[in-house]
């Protein structure tokens, strides 16, 4: 009777191996699928701060002597002089994605009026402000003109009201 509890525990054993076995593999499969959709989550997020940051900035009208601030100061003394002009952060959204890149919209709107040549100016002013804003968070990496996440090329599509500029 005694040997066949033995055996008993060497099954039971066996049998918790492979469940062990099956739930380390269950992980294994799961984690990186995961943890890639939140790092693409923790871009989009910086990305909506950054903008949401620059239009706070343009609408504020104050300016920084800072080269970080550099395009949205360009802004705010050829455009908006100093004034509020309903300035606002519209929203963020991926367009398009694969292994080499990602184009994230961004969009913006204003109180100015439509004039598609000033709006042009400010979409590109913004995107510069978003790369080097963006240099500094964690993940990214600017490369020349070129910002990367996480090795990714990170191209800009920046729409101010109905003008859209893509900067790269």
């Amino acid at each position: 009777m005694s040997r066949l509890r033995g055996n008993h525990k060497g099954q039971v054993a066996i049998e918790m191996l492979f469940v062990l076995a099956v739930i380390l593999t269950g992980i294994v499969l799961v984690v990186p699928v995961y943890l890639q959709g939140s790092g693409d989550s923790l871009m989009l997020v910086a990305v909506r701060d950054a903008s949401a940051h620059a239009a706070a900035y343009i609408e504020t009208g104050v300016v920084i002597d800072s080269p970080v601030y550099r395009g949205l100061n360009i802004i705010i003394a050829n455009y908006t002089a100093y004034r509020s002009v309903g300035f606002k952060f519209v929203g963020v959204t991926i367009q398009s994605e694969d292994d080499v890149g990602v184009r994230v919209l961004v969009k913006f709107s204003h109180d100015l009026g439509e004039n598609s040549t000033r709006d042009e100016a400010i979409a590109e002013n913004i995107g510069k402000f978003l790369k080097a804003y963006l240099s500094d968070v964690n993940g990214f990496m600017l490369d020349g003109e070129h910002l990367y996440y996480r090795n990714k090329l990170v191209v800009f599509n920046v729409t101010v009201g109905e003008t859209s500029e893509v900067i790269p």
